[in-house]
């Protein structure tokens, strides 16, 4: 308090003197002992436990009615309730305004309004303050407690701006000499220098200066209000010669030179405001964001773009006008430094943000433009498609949305927009012809035959691009031989061969001699072997001539080798045996993949030119070098055939014998072998063992005419032979569905419905095949129907019901369906029901039973997949390593070798073992196996610690994957986490930001984007200087020492 209060003296005083009468109570003797400890204890700053005497000797005074007993109490309750509000009770106003209420007109409640006023003046709730000012009587007042009041209240207004108010109370006492003297008239005369009153403020300023308190503020609140009403340049000239002493006795040094810095800032003087900010800036001071702001485009526009770049980004995450400059500064300063990488970031938050339109449009494009040049088109392509026409980059972001268009990987999205422009021009429909070539050829190599076919038409729509335009014919042409419509594919093939002259480097697998290749299949199919002749050696020619130009391996060596064997076929079949074996010798000497069929078929040619000895020796050499051969069979079968021609009968039952005892479970000459037998051994005279061979036919899944054959064989042994037609009718009637009795219906039922199934109308033929099975369970033709089924439940893509019919054709054993049906089976069971355990047994089961390379390494593969499903490691690395030892297997299938190779060693933290496999994967496919190789390269990188090896193939990656969103939003959260650990925070934000901003498929990456995303930005929120704490825009800042 800043005025003595008299009534407590004048209290004392009174009591003291007065005797007290005859009718004074003890109870005031103990009310007055206990004031008085009151009054210690409050002296003492017991503020507490003073307020609990005072209560007391008001309560014990309530009942005495004396006037001295009663003065006694008003000035307890007045004490007690001016320590409630000291003490912060909640109850301590209403306590004061109780008292009021209770005593005005008294003075003593006027005492209580200052109290109350004073204490939320102390405390800076001016509003409360005034509040209370203007409740107390005035004319109650003393003069020094007027002077107070009207200071206080003037002081209230003037840091509320109200300067009319604040001058009006001023003026009350401005010439009253004493405590409130010097204030008034500083605060007075900053009002009147405020309001353009030079001489009045001057005046009230002379005044002020004689005090010594307030000579050292004066000027930073000059400097305040020029800035304020924005007189740069006399700020400038006022406060400039101050800062160049070493004046101490200046107070507010270093706000004083912020704001000198500041107006030199808004006068465009940046190499003079920059020193200034720096110097204000330093230490743990916060700033405001427009402070910090105006710090960094000072420094940038004094190329001090490392620093600015630090005071820009501490702002870059707020939401304002000034966040979305600084993000547009912290590109271009990104640029300057040749960070693109940092430039695409900035500008992506600029252009998230709409205060500043025009800049909001010129961020969007060059984000575009950024993302085009680093590799990130699909979001190049979605920043051009929200640029309105309007915009003043509209056309640039066209002419960049083509060159974007004929590059990006991401071919589904392409087509998607460019389907919606009709009018198209050259450029774009050059884009559009590459997107559906390339996305059809990337559907081909994923098995989707329908879907690639559509899409590769559609880029013949309107050809631009020859070059594309040829290699969409080839591979229409070779789609067309797939589905065994070979004129179609004539056509085509001839069309694309016209086109080829013109076209240069056309890429091996789809080249001249590939397509000379083609077209020699699809003559071979129609047996015009004359046309497939010339075209397969002009492939073989063209493949050797180019041969040092080739690197694609599968050209190089199996094309290659095929065409020669399929060049020797051609002469075969045109009965040229030395033309063909010239063939076969050169498919040998190369070792080429079906080097065992050359052998082969140059024994048969031994044989036909008449040299049988030749053949035999040839035949054996072949089944003793190569035992596993799909040929080894067929040559075993031709051996015992030869010496049949030999008449060597004798010598021809070992090779037969040995077909069913090494090659039952996958050879097809299974049951010819047995009707071979039977047939020798019966010429042999040994009607015994021709029986038992005959028999063994019905219990190896015999077709009809086999069946047929057999049954045959067996009556005329029993019957004519031996007279025994019980023992015929015995047997068959032990063996299901080979009746004797002769059922039509059967045949009738049977042939109907499998023409369903042969006219594509697979719904009926379901119906008509499950309904024949029923009716015929025992039937011969069981097995064939099941079969059926099983394919017309997978052209309806009834997987589900298909792979049952394929495994009961599997458990039947050894037939013509058994090898076709562990194919269908595995592949349903791998791909379409997900049964891994089931996959991986079935694969097993066509890796023994395969009857080629070819079929076997593919079971290979589908074995190596299942088991890394399964999780079974030990058989993932066994076949792994069969897929990449193996020699014939093509880069495609070295590729996914490799891959599960690299994820074993991955998920072992093997991670330098990991690595190599992956390198081979991404240098030889380009698929989503690619994509997720990618992303567990740079992982690994990652986790071995090299930070910066891993960011450059995480955005490596980002460029490469974009056709593959999942991993592209992978690769995003493993490069923020690169960022996030070399310390680079922003730009760790950034990049989580825009995946959130432009990925939302999967739920499981958005939710741990958001959760990294807020870790980052606490990491930057705690370093921060940022000052986020709101300021009141109605009150001006000034130093407490001048109040």
């Amino acid at each position: 308090m800043l005025l003595k209060r008299f009534l407590l003296p004048t209290l004392l005083l009174i009591v003291c003197s007065l005797r007290l009468s005859a009718q004074a109570t003890t109870v005031y003797t103990e009310a007055w002992r206990t004031y008085k400890q009151a009054e210690d204890h409050r002296q003492k700053n017991l503020l507490d436990k003073a307020k609990r005497e005072y209560e007391e000797v008001a309560t014990m005074l309530l009942p005495v009615h004396e006037p001295e007993a009663e003065l006694l109490r008003m000035q307890a309750e007045l004490y007690a309730a001016k320590l409630a509000v000291r003490l912060g009770n909640s109850d301590g106003e209403k306590l004061i305004l109780d008292f009021v209420r209770r005593y005005q007109p008294d003075p003593i409640a006027n005492t209580a309004l200052l109290e109350i006023a004073n204490y939320y003046f102390d405390q800076n709730d001016l509003d409360k303050a005034v509040e209370y000012y203007l409740m107390a009587p005035r004319d109650l007042m003393t003069a020094a407690e007027q002077a107070q009041v009207n200071f206080r209240l003037g002081y209230a207004y003037f840091v509320q701006k109200d300067f009319d108010e604040a001058k009006r109370y001023f003026q009350f006492s401005r010439n009253v000499q004493g405590e409130y003297y010097y204030p008034t008239n500083y605060y007075l005369g900053i009002i009147q220098f405020f309001e353009g009153n030079y001489d009045l403020a001057a005046e009230q300023f002379r005044i002020a200066e004689k005090d010594p308190q307030y000579k050292p503020y004066i000027p930073y609140y000059l400097t305040q209000i020029y800035f304020a009403q924005r007189r740069y340049d006399e700020l400038i000239a006022y406060a400039a010669p101050l800062l160049e002493g070493n004046n101490s006795a200046l107070r507010n040094r270093q706000e004083m030179e912020q704001l000198l810095g500041q107006a030199y800032f808004e006068s465009g003087d940046y190499a003079s405001a920059r020193p200034l900010l720096e110097n204000y800036a330093k230490g743990n001071r916060r700033l405001r964001e427009e402070e910090l702001f105006q710090l960094g485009f000072a420094q940038y526009q004094t190329q001090g773009y490392e620093e600015a770049k630090k005071s820009f980004q501490e702002v870059s995450g707020q939401d304002t006008e000034i966040g979305q400059s600084t993000n547009f500064y912290l590109g271009d300063i990104a640029l300057r430094q040749g960070d693109g990488v940092g430039a695409r970031s900035a500008f992506a938050a600029a252009s998230r943000q709409n205060f500043d339109e025009a800049m909001q449009q010129e961020a969007l494009y060059n984000y575009a433009k950024l993302s085009y040049e680093l590799g990130y088109p699909a979001d190049a392509i979605t920043a051009i498609q929200q640029l309105p026409q309007s915009s003043a980059f509209y056309s640039q972001g066209q002419q960049l949305l083509a060159d974007v268009f004929s590059t990006t990987e991401d071919y589904a999205r392409v087509l998607s927009i460019l389907d919606g422009m009709p009018d198209r021009s050259p450029q774009l429909d050059e884009a559009y012809q590459r997107a559906a070539f390339l996305r059809g050829l990337q559907l081909l190599g994923q098995g989707e035959l329908v879907e690639s076919k559509s899409l590769l038409e559609k880029s013949l729509q309107r050809p631009v691009n020859n070059t594309y335009r040829a290699q969409a014919l080839y591979w229409l042409a070779d789609l067309a031989n797939r589905q065994g419509d070979y004129a179609t594919s004539i056509n085509l093939t001839n069309q694309f061969l016209t086109l080829a002259r013109s076209v240069e480097d056309l890429p091996p697998q789809s080249s001249v001699y590939t397509a000379n290749y083609l077209q020699g299949y699809n003559y071979l199919k129609q047996d015009n072997y004359a046309s497939a002749l010339n075209y397969f050696t002009a492939a073989v020619e063209g493949i050797e001539r180019n041969l040092p130009y080739i690197t694609d391996t599968d050209v190089r060596e199996r094309v290659l080798g095929d065409a020669v064997l399929r060049a020797g076929d051609a002469y075969f079949s045109r009965n040229q045996y030395d033309q063909a074996a010239r063939f076969y010798d050169d498919a040998i000497r190369r070792q080429t993949v079906g080097f065992v069929y050359a052998l082969y078929q140059k024994a048969l040619i031994e044989g036909l030119r008449g040299r049988q000895a030749e053949k035999v020796l040839a035949l054996e050499r072949l089944v003793e070098s190569y035992p596993n051969s799909q040929f080894a069979d067929d040559a075993l079968y031709q051996l015992a055939l030869t010496y049949q021609e030999l008449q060597r009968p004798q010598e021809a039952l070992e090779p037969l014998r040995t077909i069913i005892r090494q090659y039952k479970v996958n050879s097809p000459l299974v049951n010819q072998s047995l009707l071979q037998l039977g047939l020798i051994s019966y010429n042999l005279g040994n009607s015994e063992a021709a029986v038992n061979y005959y028999k063994q036919v019905f219990t190896s899944n015999p077709t009809p005419g086999e069946a047929t054959r057999a049954r045959e064989a067996l009556r005329e042994i029993y019957v004519d032979d031996m007279g025994r037609a019980d023992l015929f009718f015995q047997f068959f009637e032990t063996m299901p569905g080979q009746e004797i009795t002769t059922d039509a219906r059967d045949s009738i039922s049977f042939r109907a419905a499998v023409s369903q199934y042969e006219n594509g109308n697979y719904e009926r033929a379901v119906n008509a095949l499950t309904q024949y099975l029923q009716e015929y369970p025992q039937s011969p033709n069981v097995l064939p129907g099941v079969f059926y089924r099983g394919d017309s439940y997978v052209a309806l893509r009834r997987y589900n019901d298909a792979l049952p019919d394929y495994e009961a054709v599997i458990n039947a054993g050894p037939s013509r369906f058994y090898l076709p049906a562990l194919k269908k089976a595995s592949l349903i069971a791998y791909n379409s029901v997900q049964d891994f355990q089931r996959s991986y047994r079935l694969y097993t089961l066509l890796e023994a039973a395969a009857d080629s390379e070819a079929t076997r390494f593919d079971a290979q593969v589908g074995a190596l997949q299942s088991a890394y499903r399964l999780n079974d490691m030990t058989a993932t690395a066994d076949y792994a390593a069969k897929v990449a030892g193996n020699r014939n297997a093509t880069a495609a299938q070295q590729t996914i070798a490799n891959f599960y190779l690299g994820k074993i060693a991955y998920d072992r933290s093997q991670f330098g073992d990991a690595i190599p496999y992956f390198d081979v994967v991404i240098a030889n496919s380009d698929d989503e196996r690619t994509a997720e190789a990618r992303y567990l390269r740079a992982d690994a990188i990652y986790k071995q610690g090299d930070l910066d090896r891993a960011q450059q193939l995480a955005l490596e990656a980002n460029r490469e994957s974009s056709g593959y969103p999942y991993w592209v939003a992978k690769i995003v959260i493993l490069l923020s986490d690169v960022l996030r650990d070399k310390g680079d925070l922003y730009n760790a934000r950034a990049a989580l930001e825009a995946l959130l901003e432009n990925y939302s498929e999967n739920s499981e990456l958005v939710a741990e984007a958001r959760q990294k995303l807020a870790r980052v930005e606490s990491e930057i929120n705690s370093g921060s200087r940022l000052n986020t704490q709101p300021t009141d825009p109605n009150r001006l800042e000034l130093d407490n020492g001048g109040n």
